[in-house]
């Protein structure tokens, strides 16, 4: 066995990670423990400092660093920006807590009972302050990666470790004979520039990207991660750490990416399956137990560290909680979520350790620092994660608890995929219902030619909805003619919103929208989304909803509003909607007990004839979403000029 272990073989290097990723959750699973524990232990157990199986080389190295910046990544891109932009001042106080009250008692423990030099107190204090979002594939996985509680968690650590990292590279600066104020503005001015190109540049690069390339799963995930590593690559010449690149990469693709999109699901899965395991595993091969059982001051200064580590973390959690007025479950998510100690850590003691401000006592004492805060982090995370997700779901919906059942009629293979795309997007979150992609053929000789047709285009939204992981129903049905089909299907299936594409033709002055449209919309009782396509929708910036006067009494107003927030949430965008003031204000009313909660905004107009002049003068094609909302002919808030 000497001569395969430990592992050099590239090959049998990936194969062994392949299986410790496997079985290391399966073994935690069985023992209720986090998976994320079991990879760390696994780590530890199987690394340089256990049986030797795998040695923290170049491949191991090279894939937990990609781990790293993939977490960090996926934290960006799974923020929700409008929750954060509301909540922004959580962020920055949990933020300035979190990266102060560590400094200031790191600073005095290392000064007063390590005996340290001030700029070594000052250093190993900015260890205590950052923290890496280790335990964060809990929370997402339990559907709460949008909740504000985590939504302020990774707000703060992007202010925390950025503020951290510029310690450290100033204390290494000033340490190699530099003036620590021209270090200063030399971090600042390049940080700046940096984070004002990445800003600017790569959204509209990245827009330009899915509306010219991304014309398959394969290029738009190949493109979103080569902006990823880039960004991390390139903050690196602006003095940053390559963790706050990816996390700015993330943040600006965001609004690109829904959450309930392929792409979405793809970059999750392989992140969850692949590199994030890689990264904990990784972290684990750090670890030395047997050092703290050497005699000399290890054990006093591993013990000093721990405790500091916890305590200070512990003391901001509960500040922000007392001062932002969470429960003690959210209160506690946030402790769990931030107590944990990696990436900048790590940063943090290797170079003070190379440049001989820290001796290998405290290197130690970070190593065991990082294994008992990440084994603490993990078991609260799960815990009080659990308990928010509960009390999450024992809120009250709003409007009605009915199920969404949503049918697609399809006819054309060129436009499934856009209504696919639709439909998974206005999907709730957590519903159980699948989709409903319809293709009705014409009954009569040749029918069973014609259902092979149709279900060849049924295929493609199968592939589609599955790649999404969102649970599908094809099903085709023959009809003396496809109205009747539709409305046939959706009465049996108890259908609640049909989405239907239009390809804006005007083939008559009496009909809206055409032959088949048009006997659907009056002849239906549900909720009918018409859509024409122009760009993809997840390029655009904002929804425009128009509403005419005495909508908010028509039945199922309050399922439109719902649905076309769960579209401004899924794209990221925010909604402006567009009224006379009475239906203005009632509107404002309804929507604030309409979950989920998005950036809205009430646009006035004084007459409803004032409406197409306003479109024209404000609406962008390429950046606005367009939705005209109408009722049915003869009913209350009927507009006539919509129909025009």
């Amino acid at each position: 066995m000497e001569q395969f272990f430990p592992a050099a073989d590239p090959i049998l290097i990936f194969a062994i990670l392949l299986l410790i990723a496997l079985l290391a959750p399966i073994l935690s699973q069985k023992l209720k423990l986090p998976g994320v524990i079991g990879l760390i232990i696994a780590g530890v157990i199987l690394g340089p400092h256990g049986i030797n199986l795998l040695e923290r080389e170049r491949e191991v190295e090279l894939l937990g660093n990609i781990g790293l910046l993939y977490l960090m990544f996926l934290a960006g891109i799974e923020l929700d920006l409008i929750q954060f932009i509301k909540h922004r001042r959580h962020s920055l106080v949990f933020g300035g807590l979190t990266f102060a009250i560590p400094l200031v008692l790191g600073t005095l423990m290392g000064y007063f009972i390590l005996s340290l030099n001030l700029p070594a107190a000052i250093l190993l204090a900015s260890m205590f302050s950052s923290h890496t979002l280790l335990t964060y594939p809990i929370a997402s996985r339990l559907g709460l990666a949008r909740q504000r509680v985590v939504t302020t968690t990774v707000g703060g650590t992007l202010i925390t470790d950025t503020a951290a990292l510029f310690v450290l590279a100033v204390i290494a600066a000033t340490h190699e004979g530099a003036h620590g104020l021209t270090v200063w503005i030399r971090l600042l001015v390049y940080s700046s520039l940096y984070i004002s190109a990445v800003f600017f540049i790569l959204p509209k690069i990245g827009r330009w990207f899915f509306r010219n390339l991304a014309t398959d799963g394969v290029i738009a995930f190949t493109g979103v991660l080569a902006a990823a590593f880039a960004c991390a690559f390139t903050a690196g010449f602006a003095g940053l750490e390559p963790i706050i690149g990816a996390f700015l990469a993330g943040i600006m693709l965001n609004t690109l990416i829904p959450e309930n999109s392929t792409l979405m699901n793809r970059i999750q899965f392989v992140g969850h399956s692949l590199f994030i395991p890689f990264f904990l595993i990784s972290v684990g091969m750090l670890l030395n137990i047997g050092l703290l059982f050497v005699p000399g001051e290890t054990a006093l200064i591993s013990v000093s560290m721990v405790f500091a580590g916890i305590v200070t973390k512990w003391m901001a959690a509960y500040s922000s909680r007392k001062l932002l007025s969470y429960s003690k479950s959210e209160g506690m998510l946030i402790f769990g979520l931030s107590v944990n100690q990696a990436a900048a850590t790590l940063a943090a003691v290797l170079i003070g350790y190379n440049l001989g401000i820290f001796t290998e006592p405290i290197l130690t004492g970070t190593v065991v620092m990082i294994l008992v805060t990440s084994i603490l982090g993990s078991w609260l995370t799960d815990r009080y994660a659990r308990q928010v997700a509960l009390a999450e779901e024992a809120k009250p919906y709003n409007p009605s608890d009915a199920p969404q059942r949503i049918l697609i009629p399809l006819s054309n293979p060129a436009t499934a995929k856009e209504l696919i795309n639709i439909a998974i997007l206005i999907r709730q979150n957590g519903s159980g219902e699948p989709l409903y992609p319809l293709a009705i053929v014409q009954a009569g000789e040749g029918t069973d030619e014609r259902i092979a047709e149709a279900e060849k285009v049924l295929a493609q939204t199968v592939v589609r909805a599955a790649a999404a992981d969102i649970p599908i129903m094809p099903a085709t049905r023959a009809a003396t003619d496809p109205v009747s089909g539709i409305l046939q299907f959706a009465n049996d299936i108890r259908i609640s919103t049909i989405i239907m594409g239009w390809k804006a033709r005007n083939v008559s002055h009496v009909r809206t929208f055409g032959g088949i449209l048009d006997p659907v919309i009056s002849s239906s009782r549900q909720l009918v989304l018409v859509y024409n396509f122009f760009l993809p929708i997840n390029t655009m910036k904002r929804i425009i909803l128009a509403v005419p006067p005495l909508a908010e009494r028509q039945g199922g107003i309050e399922a439109v509003l719902q649905t076309v927030k769960t579209l401004a949430h899924q794209l990221k965008v925010s909604l402006v909607t567009v009224s006379v003031p009475e239906t203005c204000q009632r509107i404002r009313g309804m929507t604030e007990s309409i979950l989920p909660k998005i950036q809205e905004k009430e646009v006035e107009i004084s007459n409803w004839n004032d409406l197409m002049p306003w479109l024209k003068d404000t609406v962008s094609p390429k950046n606005d979403l367009l939705v005209l909302l109408t009722a049915r002919k003869g009913r209350l808030a009927w507009q006539p000029n919509l129909s025009r």
